[in-house]
């Protein structure tokens, strides 16, 4: 997890300031990190899709997403483009760890008071690889905008 003074940021966060440190993201802005900031915990602590998933998904639409005002065609083309890109990240993501959504990556629901106990045991010993997560989706993601 990438931090910066006494704050920490989350897997989403993570991966699109890894992401745009590498590879310059358009349009990333603080607005945009408001909105990552939501996604940590597989959306907000819900479990779902992962944080870093998140990230990277969003890193994908900056670069390739729609804006709402192109030409129907151009605006097709657009969202065809980004939804393939997506796939084929999550279909690496999801063939190199398992599962995109973050419960099923930990094995734990740490919205329930045992969960929690049982996730913060694993965190304090090192046993989740949240941080890998990060670190992977990063790199997949800059590897398939060098290959654009």
């Amino acid at each position: 997890m990438i931090s910066r003074g006494e704050n920490k940021f989350n897997c989403c966060e993570s991966v699109l300031i890894r992401v745009d440190t590498e590879k310059p993201l358009p349009r990333f802005t603080p607005e945009v990190m408001r909105i990552a900031s939501n996604f940590g915990g597989g959306v907000s602590g819900w479990g779902t899709v992962c944080g870093a998933v998140s990230g990277a998904c969003m890193s994908l639409g900056l670069v390739y997403g729609t804006e709402g005002d192109e030409p129907a065609t151009n605006y097709s083309d657009k969202r065809e483009e980004q939804r393939n890109a997506t796939k084929r990240f999550l279909k690496a993501f999801e063939d190199k760890w398992g599962h995109v959504n973050c419960f099923d990556l930990l094995g734990v629901n740490f919205n329930t008071p045992e969960g929690k106990i049982k996730y913060d045991a694993m965190k304090n010993a090192g046993e989740t690889l949240c941080s890998e997560y990060v670190v992977w989706a990063s790199e997949k993601i800059i590897e398939m905008l060098n290959d654009r």
